[in-house]
């Protein structure tokens, strides 16, 4: 059974949540009195409003994920594109049992680039949790989620699930595809990080060409396959560094 507690960390930016959380999954792995069911992280785009992709999986296993709890934990003014919109705008009329201050204590914390790592665990945990994040640089604290809402969000989550696969992937997330060269891929059948990641550059260029988008001067796609490798797994940070690296 999954967690009934999240453990939110405040950083000073993405940079450091991403980095966050590959520790906490190398702590994870060594450390054997903890067992993380799922992590992700709460950060705003340009627009103001959550990054669908860093929320983490959706459900595990049987259980509601790290995903879907976090997106009922933001205030609902910050998910516009989040998909699942109408059960999650459910799970937020019944609350989670987070008071509104509460949740407008998460947004105000959300500003100036800020972002949050979500750690999901059982009660017995959440100590160990909130030490380790506040080790790494972070500004923790928990919020109790009761049971019944737990079983609510197991239940939902796989209607959540199925209209995420259904949607894909935001291909934007890869440094060198805009709205259009996305569009062009999707044109082409592609529609999530895992499936781009099959493709050699050659491949991808195929594609847009015959999708009317093709390559213009100076672009070329030869990180595109393990930038989308690496976004499949969720790997934000290896990702961030990979593209650092590549210009």
């Amino acid at each position: 059974m999954a967690g009934n507690t999240v453990v939110l960390g405040f950083f000073n930016d993405e940079a450091a949540a991403d980095d966050a959380v590959e520790s906490l999954k190398q702590w994870d792995k060594q450390e054997g009195s903890v067992k993380l069911d799922a992590i992700g992280v709460l950060v705003l785009d340009d627009k103001g409003n959550v990054k669908a992709h860093k929320l983490g999986r959706r459900s595990i296993g049987k259980g509601a994920g790290i995903g879907l709890i976090l997106a009922v934990v933001a205030p609902p003014t910050l998910l516009a594109g989040v998909v699942g919109g109408g059960v999650l705008g459910a799970f937020h009329h019944k609350g989670l049992g987070l008071k509104d201050e509460d949740r407008d204590n998460i947004a105000s914390q959300l500003t100036n680039g800020r972002a949050a790592v979500g750690v999901l665990v059982s009660e017995n945990e959440a100590d160990l949790v909130t030490a380790k994040l506040t080790e790494l640089g972070g500004q923790p604290e928990t919020h109790e989620v009761p049971q019944e809402a737990i079983a609510e969000a197991e239940a939902a989550a796989p209607q959540v699930e199925a209209a995420t696969e259904a949607a894909g992937d935001d291909l934007t997330v890869i440094d060198g595809v805009g709205a259009a060269y996305a569009s062009a891929l999707r044109q082409s059948g592609v529609t999530t990080y895992a499936q781009l990641g099959e493709l050699s550059s050659d491949d991808i260029a195929q594609r847009l060409t015959t999708a009317g988008s093709p390559l213009i001067a100076g672009h070329n796609a030869d990180t595109w396959p393990r930038q989308a490798k690496l976004a499949a797994a969720g790997d934000w940070s290896a990702l961030r560094r990979y593209v650092t690296s590549s210009k």
